[in-house]
């Protein structure tokens, strides 16, 4: 049986349905009734659908050849599931959903080899030094810090489970003395500056960012941590009916609002 994605709306459809693939690929996805699924022809509708849905990423980026090398980006994360290397796949398709939104940027990797084939020659990226993240790690990576902000927002997640309420996406910021506190603001642009200032005057030790991406009726939980002098660490799940459904998948990556302090 074949799932068909289509019909993207808005641009925050399309990200919901980045994430669904992103965490869904290449051999996870699943149907409605719970018929059977072909994975491989799953995965290749779903690629499908994201090459039909970039006409978003066309209407907010106007550098025609950073659209070229996101393309790109888009096959080679194909290729890769394909060909059974779901790291790669998952990495490259990471890297270009963090081109279109800001908030899921990731330091240059991919993107070099992807300019490469689009075009032949290094111009975007010529002068870049290949970051060696993202890496796919484990929760014994996690540093203190990092298991005490996820410790925090897990419970939160828990208790907003537990009592079935509309979820919505918090901060949690780690003072100096270690101690967890909610960060509220207008929206997550004013967050960072009030969150980089933070850090920069020594008030805070890191953060995380909690959110759940829908698509149909179930979602992606995904708990983005950053803490001065470390990696960033993006913790994603799948929820369906206020469950977590799956383990953890551990995405390290180098930092970007706290960039300055690692």
């Amino acid at each position: 049986m074949t799932l068909f994605f289509d019909d993207f709306e808005t641009l925050g459809q399309y990200h919901d349905f980045w994430a669904h693939v992103l965490f869904n690929a290449p051999d996870r996805f699943t149907s409605f009734d719970d018929t059977p699924v072909n994975q491989k022809e799953t995965l290749a509708a779903a690629f499908n659908a994201l090459r039909s849905g970039f006409r978003f990423a066309e209407r907010k980026i106007p550098d025609t050849r950073k659209l070229g090398i996101m393309r790109e980006l888009i096959e080679m994360s194909y290729e890769a599931y394909v060909a059974g290397d779901s790291k790669t796949g998952a990495h490259a398709l990471q890297e270009c959903e963090g081109m279109i939104w800001k908030s899921r940027i990731r330091s240059v990797k991919y993107a070099v080899a992807a300019e490469l084939r689009a075009f032949g020659k290094l111009e975007t990226y010529a002068h870049v030094k290949v970051s060696p993240y993202p890496f796919e790690g484990t929760e014994d990576d996690l540093t203190p810090h990092m298991i005490t902000l996820y410790t925090a927002a897990k419970q939160r997640c828990l208790d907003k489970f537990c009592e079935r309420e509309d979820f919505k996406p918090f901060i949690l910021l780690l003072d100096i003395q270690g101690i967890i506190q909610e960060h509220q603001s207008r929206s997550w642009k004013s967050s960072k500056t009030q969150i980089q200032s933070l850090a920069t005057n020594s008030q805070i030790l890191g953060f995380v960012r909690t959110e759940i991406c829908l698509s149909g009726i179930s979602g992606v939980l995904i708990h983005d941590i950053e803490v001065i002098s470390s990696s960033r660490v993006s913790i994603r799940s799948r929820v369906s009916d206020y469950v977590c459904k799956s383990p953890p998948h551990f995405h390290f990556d180098a930092t970007t609002v706290l960039q300055q302090h690692g």
